[in-house]
């Protein structure tokens, strides 16, 4: 974070004609600052798809945690905000110091790398062309550095070309009335989860995963949503999204899940969870 603070300052505090690097090529102070909108704009418009590829990265709960407010429906975001308008537009940093921080850290990592070109077009092919937040990044491409002109030139060839489904398929609410959406606990207890087990997968994250999956089936709406009615933390959530994401591109792996969540659905119907297993306080 310090370092990501000393990056920005150094460029705005540049001289006419000096030069730095952003995605491996030399450019100007302003272009990359530039960069670091559009980056900003990448990251929170397609998240999780950023963590999927730089998993290692610090503090991606704090950045989850802004991402998934700027993702909620209107009617979600129309309370009163202690941010700002401009904190919370996608092309901003958030208003609370933590998450902007861990913002900017990662944002910088992705321009300070010089592989981070091909991390920003696999991003970017994830943003629809017909959304709004797209248009945006087309406005802002000519003032940006070539670096940058080069990833979103990469994303529209893989967009249209080289990439396929997004491993985490949809959830409708196949068992709505079957089933009480309040029964079910953050983590899966063994009289539910014991097909996961034949899965070979991460067993505490697919017990996770899973029982966001089954407030899915049971109340509709999305991945977000279901996580916090549970009561999970965004950490929890972003954790699980990463784990399950990278495991179902394997081969079989997501019609496995999916067959294995329709048999634990039937299960939790019938079988009511043990009071123990439901965490009283969220990790």
């Amino acid at each position: 974070m310090v370092q990501a603070q000393q990056r920005l300052t150094a460029a705005a505090r540049s001289e006419a004609g000096q030069q730095v690097e952003s995605l491996g090529r030399p450019t100007s102070p302003q272009r990359f600052l530039n960069d670091i909108r559009a980056t900003t704009l990448a990251i929170c418009s397609t998240w999780p798809a950023t963590a999927e590829v730089l998993t290692s990265t610090e503090r991606l709960d704090a950045v989850a945690a802004h991402a998934e407010t700027l993702n909620r429906a209107p009617a979600e975001r129309a309370g009163p905000q202690g941010d700002g308008w401009l904190a919370r537009s996608v092309g901003h940093p958030p208003g609370d110091p933590l998450r902007a921080a861990a913002l900017m850290a990662l944002v910088v990592r992705i321009l300070d790398n010089p592989g981070g070109q091909t991390v920003l077009a696999r991003v970017l092919s994830r943003l629809p062309s017909s959304r709004a937040r797209y248009r945006r990044l087309k406005r802002l491409a000519p003032h940006c550095s070539p670096g940058m002109n080069a990833a979103i030139g990469e994303s529209t060839r893989l967009r249209h070309g080289t990439v396929g489904p997004l491993a985490l398929f949809p959830q409708p609410p196949t068992h709505q009335g079957l089933l009480n959406p309040e029964d079910v606990p953050q983590l899966l207890p063994d009289a539910w989860a014991w097909p996961l087990d034949e899965l070979n997968g991460p067993a505490r994250q697919l017990r996770r995963d899973a029982a966001i999956r089954l407030v899915q089936m049971t109340r509709g709406g999305s991945r977000a949503a279901a996580a916090r009615y549970l009561g999970a933390t965004s950490g929890a959530l972003q954790s699980a999204t990463v784990t399950i994401r990278a495991w179902q591109k394997m081969p079989g792996n997501a019609d496995a899940y999916q067959d294995a969540l329709h048999r634990i659905a039937e299960i939790a119907a019938v079988t009511p969870a043990p009071p123990s297993t439901s965490p009283t306080t969220p990790e």
